[in-house]
């Protein structure tokens, strides 16, 4: 029966992904890791010949992606995201057996769950919260195959060996072997998103913490954690030495120094922290299961950890009531994932995945008790997940059209993206000025400079109020894009100059080409409009070369 429904939850998991295949493109971010990935294949080197400041990864799951389904099919990216998805849900488990099996031999700490019932039922919670609350959100956040859901794969399993390396109780070689491996899952998650690398705050945290209650010296937990460092260098020093292999060592660390600014740019006092507390009151308010009870239940573990510390005891490892291994790591990871999504200001809602496998680790106990108290308190608990659920899985179906008039008014890329391959060839590249990389996507048509978005020439950071015109974008702009621009036009030629920014698409009404005179000279000189299309002009280039006045 257990085993029916462990199948059950993780098919229920699937199930509810499925809508991410009923569109090609989710969301920008979707493609312009898509379009970057395209040039990838086609041999451009990144963050020299094609460029996004987020580490490299990303571009190389959708590279997979494209491997497996085909060119701009989007499609394979989603595949490999549900595959990590169930992978991050399969160690959520894990480290649930992992907390029963500890609970069973260690019956002075067992106060959190009472019987081998709750024990396998709180088991199965965390990823079962896991994956339903993964996916209810608008699917643009939650269903897109974003650099969150892939960096919690290595990350939920190093939190899983962590947790069994700490149990065992390992030491010499074995211990710091597994604690480097430790390290480099942590530096493979940074490698997908910088902010992987708090994760280190959890395991330092963990190694205190047990050498707080004198399981290990705290010269062993020093020498666990400097292992650790070593391994989180090395997948980045790894990668480096494959950019400067390739030549594209330099152009690498510069676009990782402009995230600096780019997370300043979000940084905006009051401002920052009154659309971070909105999103987090919404997407809250939907998962209510795991935020308020593992929050609940960090705040519980957070102050018996207090208690512990003020007091010293030495026999504090054996009182009763003491916060387990895994509430302390889970509350760890809540609180370094925290500090992930609000660095840079900008709160977008698949930010938040990086907090729900921790809520869901400590919301475990607590939904295993209330769900063993009968259908007074199950019943409330089954509504409390699925409407949520399948509210957000019929916004992404049948009730699709709802969910757009709900959402900002989308343009119509397929439209534009038809025209655009209709008067091109399959060989031509094009260069779209605005923030609209679906068209390169959805007309099949590769980039004609190293920017799939104008937002580094504009200056227009999306999270921020430059988005909305309430802040000034020009003070953001990069003055060395609008050099790479145009070496890239004149290098490259694009067949086709698309001015989504004359049709106001995705916030460029704010960015005619009228406030560039530079680019609108280059136009004039070297494209003739040859049609509109939705608002959007199409140029084509004067392959005679003569300018016209």
């Amino acid at each position: 029966m257990y085993q029916l429904a462990v199948f059950a939850v993780f098919a229920v998991g699937v199930i509810l992904r499925l809508p991410a295949f009923g569109r090609m493109l989710l969301s920008d971010d979707e493609a312009i890791y898509a379009t970057t990935a395209d040039a990838l294949t086609r041999g451009a080197l990144l963050y020299r010949d094609v460029v996004d400041h987020k580490p490299p990864l990303i571009y190389h799951v959708y590279q997979a992606g494209f491997s497996i389904l085909g060119p701009y099919n989007v499609h394979g990216a989603h595949l490999l995201v549900l595959v990590a998805v169930l992978f991050t849900a399969g160690m959520l488990f894990a480290m649930g057996r992992e907390h029963s099996r500890a609970e069973s031999s260690e019956p002075t700490q067992s106060s959190e769950l009472a019987g081998s019932s709750e024990l396998a039922i709180a088991a199965l919670a965390a990823p079962a919260l896991f994956l339903v609350f993964s996916t209810t959100w608008h699917d643009y956040d939650a269903l897109a195959a974003n650099c969150e859901l892939f960096l919690l794969a290595p990350q939920t399993l190093a939190a899983w060996m962590l947790l069994r390396a700490v149990n065992s109780r390992a030491t010499g070689t074995r211990a710091a072997v597994t604690h480097a491996a430790v390290g480099v899952l942590i530096g493979t998650s940074a490698l997908f998103k910088y902010q992987g690398v708090t994760f280190l705050g959890t395991s330092f945290g963990l190694l205190g913490w047990y050498a707080l209650l004198r399981r290990t010296t705290w010269r062993f937990a020093g020498a666990m954690a400097l292992s650790q460092l070593v391994g989180v260098v090395i997948p980045p020093a790894a990668y480096l030495w494959w950019c400067a292999a390739g030549g594209n060592a330099a152009a690498a660390v510069y676009w990782f120094r402009f995230n600096f600014s780019y997370v300043g740019a979000g940084l905006t006092g009051v401002a920052a922290l009154q659309r971070g507390l909105s999103r987090l009151a919404l997407i809250g308010g939907v998962a209510a299961v795991p935020y308020v009870l593992g929050v609940a239940n960090a705040v519980s573990t957070f102050a018996g950890v207090g208690r512990v510390i003020r007091r010293r005891e030495p026999e504090a490892a054996a009182r009763p009531g003491l916060p387990s291994c895994v509430s302390v790591l889970a509350s760890l990871w809540l609180a370094t994932s925290a500090i992930a999504v609000t660095a840079g200001g900008r709160y977008f809602g698949h930010y938040f995945h990086l907090c729900l496998p921790p809520l869901c680790v400590l919301a475990a106990p607590s939904f295993a008790r209330l769900w063993n108290r009968g259908w007074s308190r199950r019943a409330p608990l089954v509504a409390l997940c699925a409407l949520p659920a399948l509210s957000f899985f019929s916004l992404a179906t049948f009730a699709r059209p709802l969910g757009a008039a709900l959402d900002e008014h989308e343009p119509p890329y397929d439209e534009v993206a038809a025209r655009i391959a209709s008067i091109t060839a399959a060989s031509d590249s094009i260069f779209v000025w605005g923030n609209s990389p679906q068209l390169y996507i959805l007309a099949r048509r590769s980039m004609g400079t190293r920017f799939s978005f104008c937002n580094y020439m504009t200056g227009e950071s999306p999270g921020t109020p430059t988005e909305t015109g309430a802040r000034d974008a020009d003070e953001n702009q990069l003055p060395a894009s609008w050099q790479m621009l145009f070496e890239d036009l004149e290098r490259q030629r694009p067949a086709l100059f698309v001015d989504a920014a004359a049709a106001g698409w995705d916030g460029y009404e704010k960015f005619p080409l009228a406030r560039y005179p530079r680019l609108r000279d280059y136009v004039d000189a070297h494209y003739r409009p040859v049609e509109v299309s939705a608002g959007v002009v199409l140029y084509r280039r004067d392959l005679m070369g003569s300018p016209r006045r």
